[in-house]
């Protein structure tokens, strides 16, 4: 069913930074409610093509800054271009081709609405490129820009992290690691939270917490009698009855070995799943988990693509783990 894109602006110095104060927002229909992630994906979309109408707008009305706006689209181009098509892939896929259109349609005729008053002062227009060129505004701490990381790196989670958009957590001084020092990268996009279970040091979840991978750093106590180093029997036995173990893996995390294990889980009292790949390692009683899982999921649904797909981020994190 056709749904609405509802605009608001905050006002800043300048009308034309509306771009980086205005948030599309969906409106729910009767029949549907759209996820999380689509509406990030949508938001993010407006904002991707109204910097783009933007930049036109600007090159149009002063042609003495076309230079100016060619180095700003050449700032921006590799990143926002693959976050464009990415989520034009996306929202085709969870929307399908018809309410696609629709959405594309209402935001290209709110952004030709907007853009019909001309840009009073040139400084105005050098003020927004200045913006646009600024690439810390890339990895700045706002919805938009996570929403941007996010889909820029969809079809490829892992090389988030190979070009460095990294937030590395810490174990050092946290209450729920006591006496155990880790440190993690994890990719800039992804949400970082509290996490319920006891033995749950941290929880990020991936499309800054709007979409359904996670990972968790987990660490346990072993009595004395448990410690040792773990191997495919040893791992075997710790998987719960709900549990089916699909394959192990010997590995090393910072010259610790350990092993890999891929687990699908059913939900208690549910008809859901979770597939997971653990990372575990033994060191000074205490045992290391680095979790990354997809779902909950339906236990019809096949996990297998997404687990490929995000396979070598989980990877990379557990083999750039270090003990500090």
């Amino acid at each position: 069913m056709p749904f609405q894109i509802i605009t608001y602006l905050r006002k800043l110095q300048y009308i034309l930074l509306f771009l980086y104060c205005t948030i599309p927002a969906l409106s729910y229909s009767q029949e549907q409610i759209y996820t999380p992630k689509v509406r990030l994906a949508i938001e993010t979309y407006a904002f991707l093509k109204g910097q783009s109408s933007a930049l036109e707008m600007v090159a149009m009305q002063f042609p003495e800054l076309k230079p100016d706006v060619a180095a700003a689209e050449k700032n921006t181009k590799v990143l926002f271009e693959r976050a464009q098509q990415n989520i034009e892939h996306f929202l085709k896929k969870e929307l399908n081709d018809r309410n696609f259109n629709i959405v594309r349609y209402q935001i290209d005729s709110l952004l030709n609405e907007k853009f019909i008053v001309p840009i009073e002062k040139e400084r105005y227009a050098r003020d927004f490129l200045a913006k646009v060129k600024n690439k810390s505004r890339l990895i700045a701490d706002t919805l938009i820009t996570k929403g941007v990381m996010s889909f820029a790196y969809h079809d490829a989670p892992h090389q988030e992290i190979t070009d460095g958009h990294i937030q590395t957590f810490t174990t050092k001084g946290h209450p729920k690691a006591e006496n155990a020092s880790l440190k993690i990268p994890i990719p800039k996009s992804w949400l970082p939270q509290e996490a319920e279970m006891p033995e749950t040091v941290q929880q990020f979840t991936s499309c800054y917490g709007k979409g359904n991978e996670k990972i968790l750093i987990v660490i346990y106590d072993l009595p004395a009698e448990e410690f040792g180093i773990l191997d495919e029997k040893s791992v075997s036995e710790m998987i719960p009855p709900q549990s089916k173990l699909i394959r192990t893996e010997a590995v090393t995390i910072d010259g610790n070995p350990g092993m890999m294990l891929e687990v699908e889980e059913t939900l208690e009292h549910s008809k859901m799943k979770i597939r997971m790949l653990q990372f575990m390692f033994t060191q000074k009683r205490k045992l290391y988990c680095l979790q990354g899982s997809i779902g909950p999921v339906e236990t019809n649904q096949n996990l297998e693509p997404q687990i490929k797909k995000y396979e070598p981020l989980f990877r990379l994190i557990a083999a750039r783990t270090e003990m500090d």
